[in-house]
């Protein structure tokens, strides 16, 4: 068993695709073989190309960066590949994915990377009344050129990993207590601080009645501890967070929702460095006809801005419309505006804030169980109070997936 942990932790988590197979070999020969046991998994592949007008996201009068062909705009191409399965036992489910994707630039060669995802869980049910989720995952993904310092042009790759326990107690048939815990390790490398790093440790407790038929309510409470390391710039090198507010969630016919509200306060070890304010999330599915569903959505939240080692307060309101016209095709609209303000960021006694717009418009055609045709297009804009941020990107391209679906054994 403790060579078995071992194989998890270090191969799965510290080396690629190969250390995942081994490691997931290891626990399906470690598991026990029951007749209501049942495994499926899938296999699928993905090609992409891609053209984007502005992939540095820079200003229309900025100087273009040398060293890269002195262009604004580029195409890329993507290929990759994913596997996931489940394994039931009894009401016990073992979940795994691993997938990874190569991204070719065609002219600014410097961009061109690798990104991959690796996770692994269980949902456990112990009876009717205790119930919970063990879950591990790890990203290693490319940086948007917006979340980055305007000056620095070079290729940032984050590496993320995240651990959470949830646990649940039904108490009685009305009312059910929750709790989770999780900690998380991102290490961002940009130019002049390559060992920049975050790491946070949070944990939250909620208290839910079941008792008004669709309609669930509770309260809920939240405290997080985060640390940056390897900036030469912290604005916040370590900060604590403590959130209250009120959830409810109701799901009836055609209609979803699911809301929290509260009070957010973060601030430095010191208490120099403060930020506050009310935030949340409402989000609303309505199913207008049966090919037409309605996303409506409000989130603000209290962020990492990793790049310069401090906090952001986000806003995000957006709406997406889906119309499945056919059996085989399907068309979905979004946009979305966000507001974000950067309290410890500040010139001339006024902190940066950022207005940004993100449209999409995307379809979806499935003319084969196994083929997924996905061509796209995208609209970003941001205006910001600080001179240079202003910018506007056009993306439009298209993916192509074909999925092995497996079989239940």
């Amino acid at each position: 068993m403790l060579a078995l942990t071992h194989c998890v932790s270090r191969k799965l988590w510290q080396s690629a695709a190969p250390g995942l197979l081994v490691c997931g070999a290891l626990v399906a020969l470690a598991l026990p073989i029951r007749a209501d046991a049942q495994f499926t998994g899938s296999a699928s592949a993905t090609t992409q190309f891609e053209s984007n007008s502005n992939v540095f996201d820079l200003e229309s009068d900025s100087a273009i960066p040398a060293g890269n062909g002195f262009r604004r705009s580029d195409t890329d191409y993507a290929y990759g590949a994913e596997f996931d399965g489940k394994y039931m036992l009894g009401r016990q489910q073992i979940y795994a994915t691993a997938s990874t994707t190569q991204y070719d630039y065609q002219h600014i060669t410097e961009l061109s990377h690798n990104e991959y995802k690796l996770g692994a869980g269980l949902n456990w049910k112990l009876g009717e009344l205790l119930d919970g989720k063990l879950d591990v995952a790890r990203t290693h993904s490319m940086v948007p050129f917006l979340n980055l310092i305007g000056s620095d042009f070079a290729l940032s790759v984050a590496t993320a990993q995240t651990e959470l326990a949830q646990i649940g107690l039904k108490v009685s048939p009305d009312w059910k207590v929750e709790g989770s815990a999780s900690t998380s390790k991102t290490d961002e490398p940009i130019p002049g601080t390559p060992n920049l790093q975050l790491t946070l440790s949070s944990g939250t407790a909620s208290i839910e009645y079941l008792g008004l038929g669709a309609l669930t309510s509770g309260f809920t409470v939240g405290y997080m501890s985060g640390e940056y390391s390897g900036s030469s710039t912290s604005l916040t090198p370590s900060y604590h967070q403590e959130t209250a507010g009120l959830l409810a969630d109701y799901k009836h016919n055609s209609v979803t929702f699911e809301g929290q509200i509260g009070y957010s306060h973060s601030a430095s070890a010191t208490g120099d460095e403060k930020t506050a304010g009310f935030t949340g999330l409402l989000e609303l599915e309505k199913q207008l006809t049966p090919k037409t569903r309605l996303t409506v959505k409000i989130d603000r939240a209290i962020n990492s801005y990793i790049a310069i080692a401090s906090q952001e307060f986000d806003t995000d309101a957006g709406v997406g419309i889906d119309w499945q016209a056919t059996s085989k095709l399907g068309v979905s609209l979004g946009y979305t505006f966000t507001y974000r303000a950067f309290p410890e960021q500040a010139i001339n006694g006024s902190y940066q804030v950022d207005y940004q717009e993100y449209a999409t418009m995307a379809a979806i055609y499935q003319p084969r169980p196994w083929l997924l045709i996905r061509p796209y297009a995208n609209l970003q804009t941001r205006r910001s109070n600080f001179n240079g941020l202003d910018f506007n990107s056009t993306i439009f391209g298209v993916s192509i997936t074909a999925t092995a679906p497996g079989r239940p054994r």
